[in-house]
């Protein structure tokens, strides 16, 4: 019989079971993950009375700071360049070298957006990288390179520009607008209220991913918790990120588009970026936070992934912290058995005896929540690597219709680790 003609209701109601009887003390979220919620909506009277009372009011001034000035401004103690939420997101030399030729050429720059979160003490919500642009330039910590309309420039750190060209420069401002501490915040938590704000300005130009937002949006014990194990050295090898990544960002050949911060297109020069995308868009965030909501997301009835998702992440920062240490050491010894079995090979289709080169969501989702439930049979299936992964081929021929489609409703979720636990319980 077709392995494929396996999945029916009555099997997905024995998986939700398993689901269940699988999560750790305290796991469960009870409330505010399910579409059957009842929204008691206000009447028009009582939106028009939160409007007038002002509950929520942004209170803003502009700036414009001498560009030889920013120097100062980056190193001052009282502006913090690091908020938790702010994005992975690092310029090459050939980035900031344009951010510079814009300035010589007097092109508009996006202002930066600062929070005054105590009197004359500042969080840069937005424009560290140009803040940190031209502090770097000033300090002559690199030389023009890749200039699209001043090529005569290239090679040149500050302090060997023409003095013309330095003057000019040194006239230049960058803008700011400042979300000052006056603001309003009606009731609302003023960090909540910052991170609304931040996911505002950045949704223009090139749009933060999901996960961007949800780093912004919900911070809490939860989002840090995946920040911390998209590190785990297992999980960067299944996904081809270099473990040694955060250094490599910094290098010369680290190039990033981001062409929100400039008036033309970035040229990408050089060698081929050795930081992957799904670690500079905090993929790998989004792939532990998966993990963990999938682990009850049959229990919930959600299809629409994303909005699961953020909800999840809002009701899993309430977690208290030795239900955050059991989570964890289910991840990590999912993942490391992930990684025994299959090598770097784990999220990968087989056929014909070769793997494909790249790792598939809809294999990682399904096969993580499965492995997670054979952790206490994890050294059966380790002792049987070689004979489990001499049967994917057949696996995945016999299945080639489910693991070929891209959905990723909760039945396609709940399809796939039926058939995974059938195939993975023979070798247990």
């Amino acid at each position: 019989m077709s392995l494929e003609a396996i999945p029916d209701e009555k099997a997905r109601r024995n998986l939700t079971s398993r689901q269940r009887e699988a999560l750790v003390q305290a796991e469960f979220i009870t409330s505010g993950l399910g579409d059957d919620e009842v929204v008691v909506r206000p009447t028009d009277d009582e939106i028009n009375q939160k409007y007038e009372r002002g509950e929520i009011r942004i209170v803003t001034e502009s700036g414009r700071y001498p560009l030889d000035s920013v120097s100062k401004m980056v190193s001052a103690d009282n502006y913090k360049m690091d908020p938790d939420y702010q994005r992975r997101r690092r310029w090459d030399v050939a980035q900031k070298s344009r951010l510079i030729e814009s300035f010589i050429m007097n092109v508009p720059v996006p202002p930066i957006f600062l929070y005054e979160w105590d009197f004359n003490q500042y969080e840069v919500m937005d424009g560290l990288q140009r803040m940190t642009s031209v502090r770097d330039f000033y300090e002559n910590e690199f030389a023009l390179t890749g200039l699209e309309y001043w090529q005569e420039l290239e090679g040149r750190h500050y302090r060997d520009l023409p003095s013309r060209i330095k003057a000019g420069i040194d006239r230049r401002y960058i803008s700011s607008i400042i979300l000052l501490k006056e603001t309003s915040h009606g009731g609302e938590d003023p960090e909540q209220l910052k991170r609304f704000v931040f996911g505002r300005i950045n949704t223009g130009g090139v749009k933060l991913t999901a996960q961007e937002l949800r780093n912004a949006l919900y911070e809490g014990p939860m989002n840090r918790l995946c920040k911390q194990l998209s590190s785990f050295p297992a999980l960067r090898r299944l996904w081809d990120i270099p473990e040694n990544v955060e250094e490599l960002i910094i290098s010369p050949e680290s190039a990033l588009r981001d062409d929100s911060m400039l008036d033309f297109d970035v040229e990408i020069i050089g060698a081929p970026d050795p930081v992957p995308e799904l670690y500079r868009d905090m993929s790998d965030v989004e792939l532990v936070l998966r993990f963990f909501a999938n682990r009850q997301r049959m229990l919930h009835y959600r299809d629409n992934l994303r909005d699961y998702l953020d909800e999840y992440l809002k009701a899993a920062n309430s977690y208290d912290e030795a239900t955050l240490e059991g989570l964890k050491a289910v991840f990590s010894e999912t993942m490391q058995l992930a990684y025994d079995i299959f090598g770097e090979n784990a999220f990968r289709r087989r056929a014909n005896g070769k793997w494909r080169t790249v790792p598939s969501v809809s294999i990682y989702d399904a096969l993580t929540n499965v492995l997670s439930r054979l952790l206490p049979q994890a050294d059966a299936l380790r002792s049987n690597s070689e004979a489990i992964i001499e049967g994917l081929d057949g696996f995945y021929e016999e299945n080639a219709r489910k693991f070929n489609l891209r959905g990723q409703t909760r039945s396609d979720l709940m399809d796939r680790e039926i058939l995974f636990e059938q195939f993975l319980t023979r070798f247990v």
